[in-house]
C-alpha cells in the first residue's frame, strides 16, 4: 500500500482501498455463514490498512513540521469516538434479536444490521476524501509542478478566501528538499527494488529500525494484549474474593468456566464503553501536552506510565483498580503510535515516506499479532511472566526514545 502510495498519490491510494475495504465489508455483512463471513473479514482486513496508514501520510503533509503532531492527534480522536459509537450501536441491537427471514434460513439478524451500519463513517470519509485535493509534496516529489501549484491554490482559497490566490500573497512557484532523482526505466521488480533500497540503508535504514521497533512493541502492547482484555475481566468479575489477577487466573482453569453467552447487551460491552473513552480521553489530553511539550517527551511519559500501570497489575486487587490500571497499560502505548509515526515521517523525504510508513506498519501489527499468540499461551502457564514481559518490552521501547527518532 506504501509503495502504491509513493507511485500513484496518497489520495487516488486512499480512494482505491476505502472503496474495496467498504465493498468487502459490505459483502461479509450479507454472507449466508460463518467461513464465507471470515474470509470476507480478511479482505476488509487486508484493504483496510490503506485507509488506516495512509491518511497518516497524506495529512501530515498538509501540516509544516511544528504543528504535525497536533494535527494527527486533532484526527486521532475518531479513533476513540468510533470505539464508543460502534459498542453502543452495538449494545443497543444487539439484544433486539432481530430476525426477518429473507429466503429459506437466510434473514436479516441483528449483528447484520450493526454490520451494515459501522460502513457509514466509512462512506462519509469516502464522499468527503473524494473532494479533497492530492498531496502538493507528492506532485512536487513525482515532478509535477502544475499539480502541486493547483492543489496548493485549492488549501489557499479555502483558508484565505475565494479571492486570495497564490500570486497575491506573492507565491510564484514551490519546491521541497530531497527531492528525488529523475526515475530511469527498470522492470517492475527491479524499479521495486531500486525504490525501496534507499530506506535499507544509512540513516533512513536507522529511522526505519527504531520507529519499526517502537511500533512493534506499541501495538504489541495497545492491540495485542487488548485483545485479551474482556476475557481477563471476565475473569476477575467471576471472582467473589479480592484477589490479583494472576491468582484469579490460576483458579479458573477451562474446565472450571463457563462457557460465554452469545446475547451481548450493555452490561457485556460497558467495558469496551470505557476503552474508547480513555482513548477518546488520552487523545485529548495529548492536545493539551503538545502546548508545552514536545512529542518525543510525551510518548516518553505514556509508555513510562504503561510499564508503571503493568508492574502495579502484580499487586491490585481491587476491580476498579484493576480496570484504570488495565486501560492505562494498553491505551497509553495506542495513543503513543501516532506521535510515534509522526516523527518517522519527519525524517524520511516525501517519495519515500509512504513505503517508510507501511512498512513501520506492517512491523507494528506483527507485534499486535506476536502478543496476542505469546498472552494466549504464556497466561495459563505463568501469569506473571505474561504481564512483566510486556513491561519490560515498554522499558525497551523507553530506551529507543533515547536513541532518539527526531528533536521533538
Amino acid at each position: 500500500m506504501g509503495y502504491k502510495a509513493d507511485e500513484i498519490g496518497r489520495r487516488k491510494m486512499l480512494l482505491i482501498t476505502m472503496i474495496l475495504s467498504l465493498a468487502a465489508s459490505l459483502l461479509s455483512a450479507l454472507m449466508p455463514e460463518f467461513w464465507s463471513f471470515l474470509v470476507m473479514r480478511f479482505f476488509v482486513g487486508l484493504f483496510v490498512t490503506g485507509p488506516s496508514s495512509l491518511i497518516v501520510t497524506y495529512l501530515s503533509e498538509f501540516t509544516k513540521i511544528s504543528l504535525r503532531g497536533s494535527v494527527i492527534n486533532y484526527q486521532s480522536y475518531f479513533i476513540g469516538i468510533s470505539m464508543i459509537l460502534m459498542t453502543c450501536v452495538a449494545s443497543v441491537l444487539l439484544p433486539l434479536k432481530l430476525h426477518h427471514r429473507i429466503v429459506n434460513d437466510y434473514a436479516l439478524t441483528s449483528w447484520r444490521v450493526v454490520a451494515l451500519l459501522n460502513l457509514l463513517p466509512g462512506i462519509i470519509g469516502l464522499v468527503t476524501l473524494w473532494f479533497l485535493p492530492e498531496s502538493p509534496k507528492y506532485y512536487l516529489a513525482v515532478d509535477q509542478q502544475k499539480r502541486a501549484m493547483e492543489a496548493l491554490e485549492r488549501c489557499c482559497r479555502l483558508n484565505k478566501g475565494k479571492d486570495v490566490t497564490l500570486s497575491s500573497l506573492g507565491v510564484e512557484s514551490v519546491t521541497q528538499p530531497r527531492l528525488p532523482e529523475k526515475p530511469i526505466h527498470r522492470s517492475a521488480f527491479a524499479r521495486q527494488w531500486y525504490d525501496v533500497a534507499p530506506l535499507l540503508r544509512g540513516l533512513y535504514f536507522r529511522h526505519l529500525a527504531l520507529a519499526s521497533a517502537a511500533i512493534f512493541i506499541l501495538l504489541g502492547t495497545g492491540a495485542g494484549l487488548a485483545s485479551w482484555m474482556l476475557r481477563v475481566r471476565n475473569l476477575t468479575l467471576k471472582n467473589k474474593d479480592s484477589q490479583t489477577i494472576c491468582v484469579v487466573l490460576e483458579k479458573f482453569d477451562e474446565h472450571k468456566m463457563d462457557l460465554p453467552k452469545c446475547d451481548l447487551g450493555m452490561d457485556d460491552l460497558k467495558d469496551s464503553v470505557f476503552h474508547g473513552l480513555a482513548v477518546l480521553g488520552v487523545f485529548i489530553f495529548t492536545s493539551i501536552l503538545l502546548i508545552w511539550f514536545g512529542r518525543r517527551v510525551i510518548v516518553f511519559l505514556y509508555v513510562l506510565g504503561a510499564a508503571l500501570a503493568g508492574f502495579l497489575l502484580n499487586f491490585a486487587k481491587d476491580e476498579t483498580l484493576i480496570l484504570v490500571l488495565f486501560l492505562i497499560y494498553i491505551v497509553a502505548p495506542l495513543c503513543s503510535l501516532r506521535l510515534t509515526l509522526s516523527m518517522l515521517i519527519d525524517l524520511i523525504p516525501t517519495n519515500l515516506r509512504g513505503k517508510a510508513v507501511s512498512i513501520s506498519m506492517m512491523v507494528g501489527c506483527l507485534g499486535g499479532l506476536v502478543a496476542s499468540l505469546f498472552v494466549g499461551y504464556t497466561m495459563k502457564l505463568n501469569c506473571y511472566v505474561t504481564f512483566n514481559t510486556f513491561v519490560l518490552a515498554l522499558i525497551c521501547k523507553m530506551c529507543l526514545i533515547f536513541q532518539s527518532l527526531a528533536p521533538s
